[in-house]
């Protein structure tokens, strides 16, 4: 049995400009991935999720003592950040889908410390 917990840290809004917003989606793991790290980090990259209000992707990952970091940018143009609706649903969707998928690479992958 695999023990993986990802946990949802938070959501948080940046807006750069006036015609355009970043959600950054920020997940953890009580693990540290060692030199398994970066090709962890590699197979990440190729996660996103194809939705015609916004772009979702995998960010960065960082290691901090014992406990490793992931976060998400969603991209959202104008006016389709200011429907709470739709950015609400494709936030808990980019949550479901990034947690099954990096659990379905953690497994495929054997990555430690989990075997």
């Amino acid at each position: 049995m695999v023990d993986i917990v990802l946990k949802y840290e938070h959501a948080e809004l940046v807006k750069d400009v006036p015609f355009e917003a970043r959600w950054f989606i920020y997940f953890s793991i009580e693990k540290s991935f060692g030199e398994n790290f970066a090709m962890l980090e590699e197979y990440l990259k190729v996660w996103n999720i194809e939705n015609p209000n916004a772009k979702t992707y995998f960010s960065k990952a960082i290691e901090k003592g014992d406990k490793t970091y992931f976060a998400i940018t969603i991209e959202f143009d104008y006016p389709t950040y200011l429907n709470d609706e739709i950015v609400d649903t494709l936030i808990e969707e980019t949550k479901q889908d990034f947690a099954t998928f990096f659990n379905q690479k953690i497994i495929e992958l054997k990555l430690g410390p989990f075997f």
